[in-house]
């Protein structure tokens, strides 16, 4: 790993001067890590903003929430313990809100080795003080639904409304049937503009808002924002690009999927018998698990009544989903929204199933409020700009003189966002919040952990995992060699053909072409913290989709938003 320049305190923590060596999990003890930047500096700074906030805020917050004076000072008294804690290495405390998700927590906690902030594995840190800080709104009276985040999430979303409308302008051309290779073509670049909007995460910039950039025109003015000239120009840092066989592979395996679902008799029933089957196509019923279906109220006798499938037992997934695990809110997840309606409009697909974090987590994640909340502003989205044209360079053929304006409004993301509330609520989109995605777990031992969701994954056509924090967990927070191939850094973790979509921004990367992680670092010794390259990556391997011994779960964890 490269060096950093940042200053390594050896006296007061447990750190060594040397990079993170390879094959071992990402920790805070290698002074020359960005996991010991991270806790060092990055975080008690994201603390200290939220403290400023409060501070700052009060007044609009109190109001907002119904909360008291009391509850503010409370919750800024807790986050200053909390990060002074973690600034000090603080052995770990343990949660006091008395919840199921809470007592894993304090069990995971009690049953780690190391309790403490700088000697744990990065992620289980990072996760912690999250969750710690949300604990602190759990304590308070008035403020169990605030969102210490929420107001950058918002103004992250109103920065970026620009080339929100640039991107619904083209997404509108894509979404009418097309032939087979226009198709491909529209699903790789839609990839790619999923890709660089996850340059746009506030946990990175320490809460400062991150926008595309744009430089300004000849004239002056600022240029339109235009995000598929981004991908274009940023096509040399795209370092490792499975587009064209991820469009393959979603598409033939749509495909199977939906043959097998139509030769399956035993999907073929009035009623579901659990609400995880409901979340994947199939309307409710009341019946026990398994059990024999009563009678319909339209006539049908004892003997008529069907056998209904337990999702424990399919074999088949019930429909032809795609699943994409969230990162940011605002931009990016505007653009995640963009792919989906793509896919679900040119008949790839029939859902698509948004898994998202239940509580505010790692500044930008989106959460069921910030999905609600870009849907509706989508909706209500008013926004219009012009720009001279730019002149063309000489030499080339057309002429180089501008002509006109260039103009760019919100009508068509207005639409979007109306066809979008309505594809939620038919069901076609589904929002998704389990616990697991917000425990400090890396996703080679969800089986482990939460054998449930594990199976609601092996459902999906495929499962794109969007962000640095998602592909830290699908590489098992390990310092693999960048040359080692995704499938084996993985380690096992195949509910689903798994795709990668990340700008680096942690110092751990995997498939890699030989020589090209030394080749950057020769560049830039600083590359895999700025966000500024990305990779997107197919693992087609899948564990096979079996009767599963254990029961039904009670539900499915779907959030009505």
């Amino acid at each position: 790993m490269a060096p950093y320049d940042w200053p390594i305190d050896t006296e007061n923590y447990p750190v060594m001067r040397i990079v993170t060596p390879r094959n071992v999990e990402m920790c805070a003890i290698y002074g020359m890590s960005f996991a010991y930047y991270s806790l060092k500096e990055r975080l008690p700074i994201i603390l200290t903003k939220v403290i400023d906030y409060l501070s700052r805020e009060g007044s609009k917050i109190k109001s907002a929430n119904s909360a008291s004076d009391e509850d503010i000072r409370g919750y800024i008294q807790y986050i200053t313990k909390l990060k002074n804690d973690l600034v000090t290495n603080k052995k770990y405390d343990l949660l006091t809100v008395d919840t199921p998700e809470a007592r894993k927590w304090n069990e995971w906690i009690s049953n780690t080795e190391n309790q403490y902030y700088f000697t744990n594995i990065w992620v289980f840190s990072e996760c912690y003080v999250y969750r710690r800080l949300r604990e602190g709104c759990e304590l308070s009276k008035g403020l169990q639904n605030f969102d210490p985040f929420d107001e950058q999430k918002e103004q992250s979303f109103v920065n970026s409304l620009e080339p929100m409308c640039v991107v619904a302008d083209k997404l509108m051309t894509m979404l009418p049937p097309s032939d087979k290779d226009k198709r491909k073509a529209d699903f790789m670049t839609l990839l790619k503009i999923c890709l660089w909007a996850n340059k746009c995460d506030l946990s990175l910039s320490l809460g400062e808002q991150v926008t595309l950039n744009s430089a300004d025109g000849s004239s002056g003015v600022k240029k339109i924002i235009d995000p598929f000239q981004i991908v274009n120009d940023l096509k040399d840092k795209l370092l490792v690009d499975d587009t064209a066989k991820i469009s393959d592979l979603v598409v033939t395996k749509a495909e199977a999927v939906a043959r097998a679902i139509e030769g399956n008799t035993n999907l073929k029933t009035k009623c579901s018998c659990n609400r995880l089957a409901t979340l994947a196509g199939l309307p409710p019923c009341k019946q026990e698990c398994c059990e024999e279906a009563k009678p319909s109220e339209e006539g049908a006798t004892e003997g008529e009544a069907q056998q209904v499938p337990c999702p424990g037992k399919l074999t088949v997934p019930p429909a032809v989903m795609f699943d994409v695990v969230c990162d940011n809110a605002g931009y990016e997840l505007f653009a995640d929204l963009c792919l989906a309606h793509f896919l679900v409009s040119q008949n790839i697909v029939k859902k698509v199933r948004f898994h998202v974090k239940r509580i505010p987590w790692f500044v930008s994640d989106v959460t069921p409020r910030d999905f609600k909340y870009v849907i509706r502003s989508c909706a209500q989205a008013s926004y219009s700009r012009e720009v001279p044209m730019e002149s063309k360079p000489e030499g080339e053929a057309e002429a180089a003189e501008p002509e006109g304006l260039r103009s760019v409004n919100s009508n068509n993301l207005a639409n979007l966002g109306g066809i979008w509330r309505k594809l939620v609520d038919d069901g076609t989109f589904v929002v998704m919040c389990d616990d697991f995605w917000t425990s400090p777990h890396v996703y080679k031992d969800m089986k482990q952990h939460d054998p449930d969701l594990y199976r609601k994954l092996q459902f999906a056509v495929a499962v794109m995992f969007k962000g640095d924090l998602n592909y830290r967990k699908l590489l098992g927070e390990r310092n693999c060699n960048p040359t080692l191939g995704f499938e084996a850094a993985l380690q096992g973790f195949t509910p689903a053909p798994l795709i990668a979509l990340r700008t680096v921004k942690a110092d751990l990367v995997c498939g890699l072409p030989k020589g090209k992680w030394e080749q950057l670092n020769g560049i830039d010794d600083k590359w895999m913290e700025k966000g500024d390259y990305g990779v997107i990556q197919l693992c087609a391997k899948t564990e096979a989709l079996r009767a599963s011994e254990r029961p039904c779960a009670p539900g499915g964890e779907v959030d009505d938003v």
